[in-house]
């Protein structure tokens, strides 16, 4: 894959991922917005409901002050009534007992008749509600003084009739004044107690139930009439959560019921932290997955470019040998040589030149054991100093035919490592050679060992090129190389440094590099040293 398509990839995705998470932040907004709409459509329609029910209450109580005088309007006519007949019966010489049983007077009246010497007592009863007075035309044959007087009786009926008819209208004009008058006190007209109850039924009957404070308030003359918290007054003014405390009096009000929630902004997130919680872990997901495609493009992007560079390298390696060995043989097989120093020389370069071939097959077969960690171990108790002076005895040659020299500094007292003694040497090796080859000038570098009472350390510093901090994060990866710069003569597969860390771990130890740029490197190795029996 091409750098700039590799770009554009990466481009598409990344405006893709902003796309989708803006989508997301705008998909938030719109809940917490539509909540928002909803908890102040649910609290304005719980204030007017607060509203309504006191004006109801209020009404229903006036209409029962209403049926309380009509009652005792009725009781004053039913007293006139027994006092009228009263009246009538005493000018008869009759008598009247009042009886009362249940809700009901009972009039009972007494006459005495006496017929041939004997005494009858006639007795009337009349219950007062059902009691009526007689406008029957009197019978024919009365004299005019009778029926003047008759009509007189009846005049004075129709007068008692029309001042009742007019107290009544009186009391309930008084009621309707109260009700609906323009002069009357607001605090007088409703109870705090009752207001905060059907506050709390309503506002939770819409599902709220959270703190809240509120306060009935009068803004043309900036007053409050009842506030249920100091500390709230100036959020109570200019909250738009407000509705008109008497909405339907005539002659209208100022007064409004405002209130205010404290914990309104963590009532609403609360509501759609569900939903955020969800779409922030999606999104996360999401950009997890997006970062691990990048990198893992990138990875096998470089991963590809490494192993093209190791083909290359391999294909140079295994031709220099190739051509060498043909070169030999082709000289070995022509007549004119029969001298045997040339012989012999030309089977010695052929014998190096296998040797070589064999040398680099082994590091490109180093490749499967490095991904199968399958290294065949043996564990036997390894004198590491020896090793160690063998191994810089090896190099020490390569490095003084280049003008440099290798200083051996031996500080461990103690030496035995269980291990495989091959691949310890294959790791001390690879780190010396490297230092060699990464040198520029004469290389100058320092061999130290040293130990403690659990752990062999080996150090291996040169003064070469060194490295950045970039690129010494990747030295342990496979066919990674550290660029050379114009130094051209430095060879190999990038698989040192790979396989000497995988062999230190599965030895149980540990490496660790310290490096600058044109300063050199300095490698340190920690092995755990072996159970003394």
């Amino acid at each position: 894959m091409q750098r700039k398509t590799l770009r554009w990839i990466i481009g598409l995705m990344g405006l893709a991922m902003m796309g989708l998470i803006a989508f997301q932040l705008y998909w938030i907004d719109s809940l917490i917005t539509a909540n928002e709409e909803r908890f102040r459509k649910d609290v304005l329609d719980a204030l007017n409901t607060v509203a309504s029910k006191i004006e109801k209450q209020e009404t229903y109580a006036a209409l029962q002050k209403l049926n309380y005088l009509n009652a005792k309007v009725r009781e004053d006519e039913q007293r006139d009534r027994i006092r009228e007949l009263s009246e009538d019966n005493s000018s008869q010489n009759g008598n009247v007992k009042i009886v009362q049983e249940g809700n009901q007077q009972i009039f009972y009246f007494a006459d005495t008749v006496n017929e041939g010497g004997f005494e009858f007592v006639v007795n009337f009863s009349s219950v007062a509600e059902n009691f009526f007075f007689d406008e029957t035309p009197p019978p024919a044959g009365g004299t005019i003084e009778q029926e003047l007087e008759e009509r007189d009786i009846k005049i004075r009926q129709l007068e008692n009739k029309l001042a009742k008819v007019s107290r009544k209208y009186e009391l309930t004009f008084d009621v309707v004044r109260d009700l609906m008058g323009p002069n009357r006190s607001i605090t007088s007209r409703f109870n705090p107690h009752q207001l905060d109850s059907l506050l709390k039924n309503e506002l939770v009957r819409k599902g709220i139930d959270i703190e809240f404070e509120y306060g009935v308030i009068q803004p043309l003359q900036q007053r409050f009439l009842l506030l249920t918290s100091n500390n709230r007054q100036k959020e109570l003014e200019e909250t738009e959560l407000r509705a008109t405390l008497f909405p339907n009096d005539i002659y209208g009000n100022d007064t409004l019921i405002a209130i205010d929630f404290p914990g309104k902004q963590g009532y609403l997130i609360g509501k759609v932290w569900s939903a955020m919680v969800s779409s922030g872990f999606l999104v996360l997901v999401i950009l997890f997955c997006f970062g691990y495609s990048i990198r893992t493009i990138v990875r096998q992007k470089k991963l590809s470019e490494m192993k093209n560079d190791f083909i290359n390298n391999m294909t140079h390696e295994l031709k220099t040998p190739i051509s060498t060995v043909s070169l030999a043989v082709e000289a070995l097989n022509d007549k004119d040589i029969e001298q045997s120093s040339l012989r012999t020389k030309y089977i010695k370069v052929i014998g190096e030149e296998n040797k070589r071939l064999g040398d680099q097959v082994e590091k490109v077969l180093q490749i499967a054991a490095i991904d199968r960690n399958d290294y065949n171990l043996k564990h036997e108790i390894i004198p590491m100093n020896e090793m160690v002076k063998n191994a810089a005895d090896h190099i020490a040659i390569q490095v003084e035919q280049r003008g440099g020299r290798l200083n051996m500094i031996e500080k461990a007292d103690k030496d035995l490592v269980q291990g495989d003694e091959m691949h310890l040497t294959n790791i001390i090796l690879n780190l010396l050679d490297n230092a060699n080859k990464y040198s520029p000038e004469a290389p100058n570098i320092t061999l130290r060992t040293a130990s403690d009472d659990e752990d062999f350390m080996i150090s291996i510093h040169d003064k070469g090129i060194g490295m950045s901090r970039e690129q010494q994060k990747h030295i342990f990866e496979k066919f990674y190389r550290v660029p050379t710069g114009d130094l051209h003569n430095v060879k190999g597969f990038g698989l040192g440094l790979a396989y000497v860390q995988r062999i230190v771990e599965a030895h149980g130890g540990s490496i660790h590099v310290d490096s600058e740029p044109g300063k050199g490197s300095k490698f340190s190795i920690t092995l755990p040293l072996a159970n003394e029996a």
